[in-house]
């Protein structure tokens, strides 16, 4: 009863599911998938920073103003005479109430390079915010296309389990007709209804894990206006793009196009950049430096009467002594170029490895392809021969199954070997960063 109820339940959810084809659904990930969502949330940061950056290229303008109430004035006492007879005169110095207003204005003339070292690295930083945007892209796209070659696989799995079932229904049945003339035993009888069962539990762990791999499928689209999915056609082998190139050329193309190079370019630069920072530590500060204000004091606010002054400066700074911090700083910015180069280099070999890797994946999965396929049809005209010989009397129960299981498993394996030779040219697809440009129709 509880199998009825699941299936129930999954053919409800397929029948009320929309057909979606794989273009369709990388395109909604593409607009509504949070991981790119938050990916370009990034990289608009990235972009704002850059922006900030660029306010160290220009003056800086304030404005001020100060009244203030001289509660208590300062006091000077003065004695003219000395120890003469006229006695110390007190006077009170300034007015109560003083009011200063005006405009101040400072321009970095020289830094040692600090603003231009920190605009290519916050302009650095967005380079990085888009790679990783497009890496981000890349790995949704590639996810998607594994659930939904995956349900594919699935239904090709659901399809030839139902054969299955099918064919043990009639050996079944034959089994029984057998019986009612003395061909067959009791156990012949045990044997066929046992494998006839058996299928039921493999078709409804195959449905849910295909329901599993469509609701994975639209979670990761997170189209709010689809409540369910269902996937259009069969599984078919996919056509690689790069059939009739070699390791070399795979290899010169993934050199110009694969994302962690480009990070790690990136990342030298960024390197590179700092340092040049550090070293500004050291160098001369030159600022210009103007003002104009308004000052007035008198005992009435009513009698303040405002007076301009103006004036500009140059300032020059140098660092003497810190304790070693900028020396440190040095240090640890060369450090950082070679770790970044080291890393390069680390990253050149993972990445040959890997597109070497992907590269013989797609060979060894196609001829897994080539061979299932011969499989298949002799596993096919075997168990018809099989329920032929059978029902003449010439083969016994045991080789009906024999058949039955060698056909399913011949059927199984073929869709496994499409599947991963399908899966195998996408990852090779992603090695070389050309997923969207081969994306799915």
């Amino acid at each position: 009863m509880k199998k009825i109820l699941i299936l129930i339940f999954i053919l409800a959810v397929s029948l009320s599911a929309r057909d979606i084809t794989l273009a369709e659904a990388e395109k909604l990930a593409l607009e509504n998938n949070l991981q790119i969502k938050m990916s370009e949330a990034s990289l608009q940061k990235a972009k704002a920073s850059s922006h900030e950056t660029l306010a160290n290229f220009f003056p800086t303008i304030s404005s001020f103003y100060q009244l203030q109430d001289n509660l208590e004035l300062s006091v000077m006492v003065v004695d003219f005479d000395g120890d003469g007879p006229t006695p110390p005169t007190e006077l009170r110095m300034g007015k109560q109430f003083s009011s200063t207003a005006g405009l101040q204005l400072s321009y970095p003339i020289f830094t040692g390079g600090a603003i231009i070292n920190g605009q290519l690295i916050a302009s650095a930083a967005v380079n990085l915010s888009e790679l990783s945007l497009q890496d981000q892209i890349n790995t949704v796209i590639h996810t998607i296309r594994v659930l939904y070659y995956q349900t594919q696989m699935l239904e090709s799995m659901i399809e030839a389990t139902e054969r299955g079932l099918q064919s043990a229904q009639e050996s079944y049945e034959l089994a029984l007709k057998r019986q009612a003339v003395g061909q067959a035993t009791r156990l012949d009888i045990l044997q066929a209804q046992v494998r006839y069962e058996s299928y039921k539990p493999q078709l409804v762990s195959l449905e849910n894990q295909r329901v599993s791999a469509l609701t994975n499928l639209k979670t990761f689209i997170n189209d709010p206006s689809l409540d369910a999915v269902t996937v259009v056609g069969k599984l078919e082998q996919s056509v690689n793009p790069y059939e009739g190139l070699d390791i070399d050329d795979l290899m010169e193309i993934t050199q110009a196009e694969r994302l962690e190079l480009k990070m790690a370019h990136e990342q030298q630069k960024l390197a590179k950049y700092q340092k040049n920072l550090a070293w500004s530590g050291i160098l001369p500060k030159v600022q210009l430096g103007g003002a104009v204000q308004w000052q007035g004091n008198a005992d009435a606010i009513a009698d303040l009467n405002h007076k301009r002054s103006s004036n500009i400066s140059v300032s020059l700074s140098l660092p003497l002594f810190n304790g070693g911090k900028n020396a440190a700083s040095i240090q640890k910015a060369s450090i950082g170029v070679k770790e970044a180069g080291y890393q390069f280099e680390q990253i050149e070999d993972f990445i040959y490895a890997d597109v070497d890797a992907a590269y013989r994946k797609v060979a060894e999965t196609q001829e897994n392809i080539y061979a299932t396929e011969g499989v298949v049809a002799q596993a096919e005209e075997a168990l018809r021969l099989s329920k032929l010989l059978y029902s003449t009397g010439s083969a016994t129960q045991l080789d009906l199954m024999a058949a039955e299981s060698g056909y399913l498993g011949a059927r199984s394996n073929h869709i496994s070997s499409m599947f991963q030779y399908n899966m195998a040219v996408e990852t090779l697809k992603k090695s070389l960063n050309n997923l969207l440009s081969n994306s799915g129709e």
